[in-house]
C-alpha cells in the first residue's frame, strides 16, 4: 500500500527504542533505522513533515521504481531516505572500504549505484551527491564491510566518487525549484 503524505505526519524520538519514529496518519508508526547517535541535533521534540519531505518521499519512490522491491518495502526505504536526509549527522568519508572505480559520471540525489566491496557490488541509493562525494544509504540486508564494522539495512555512509558506479538515474532530476508545486494531503 502506498502511503500519502499528510500534515498529520510527523518525527519523534522514541527514548524506548533509541530511534527516531515517524508518526503516519491514523496511529500508525513506523520506526525508523536513525539511531540517536547518528542524528544531529534537530530532532528534539515533535518536527513535522513538511513539503520539501514530501517531494523527497516521491522523489524516492520514483527512484525505487524499477528495483524488485514490493511497494510496502519502497515506502520503507523512501521513509527512511527522507529521515536521514533531514536528521543523519554528516560524516567523514568512509571510501577506503570499497574498490576504486575510475568514474567521471555526476551524482544525484535518488541514483542506484553500487560499490564494490572486494568484488561484489553492493546496492545503495545516493541521499546527498557533489562534485567529490556522495552520502548513500544501504539498500541491502547486511554487509561486513571489515572484521569490526558492519552496515545494516538503511545505514548511511559518505564514499568518494571515485568509489561509486551508477546503476540507475533519476529520470528527472532535483533542482532548486522542485518543491514549490508540492501540496500535502489534508
Amino acid at each position: 500500500m502506498l502511503l500519502e503524505p499528510s500534515n498529520k505526519w510527523y518525527w519523534q524520538y522514541d527514548c524506548a527504542s533509541r530511534f527516531i519514529v515517524i508518526q503516519l496518519s491514523d496511529g500508525l508508526a513506523m520506526s525508523c533505522h536513525l539511531d540517536k547517535r547518528n542524528m544531529n541535533n534537530l530532532c528534539k521534540g515533535r518536527i513535522n513533515f513538511c513539503a520539501e519531505d514530501s517531494s523527497y518521499y516521491y522523489y524516492f519512490l520514483e527512484a525505487l521504481k524499477d528495483l524488485d522491491f514490493n511497494v510496502p518495502e519502497k515506502v520503507q526505504i523512501a521513509l527512511n531516505a527522507v529521515t536521514s536526509l533531514r536528521f543523519q549527522k554528516v560524516k567523514m568519508p568512509q571510501s577506503w572500504f570499497f574498490d576504486y572505480n575510475d568514474s567521471d559520471v555526476a551524482f544525484s540525489t535518488g541514483d542506484i549505484i553500487t560499490l564494490s566491496l572486494k568484488g561484489h557490488n553492493v546496492q545503495f541509493v545516493i541521499l546527498e551527491a557533489d562534485a567529490l562525494v556522495s552520502t548513500c544509504m544501504l539498500l541491502e540486508d547486511t554487509v561486513q564491510l571489515s572484521d569490526i564494522k558492519t552496515l545494516a539495512r538503511f545505514d548511511v555512509i559518505r564514499v568518494m566518487n571515485d568509489r561509486v558506479q551508477l546503476r540507475n538515474t533519476v529520470a528527472n532530476k532535483l533542482t532548486d525549484d522542485s518543491f514549490s508545486y508540492v501540496q500535502i494531503m489534508a
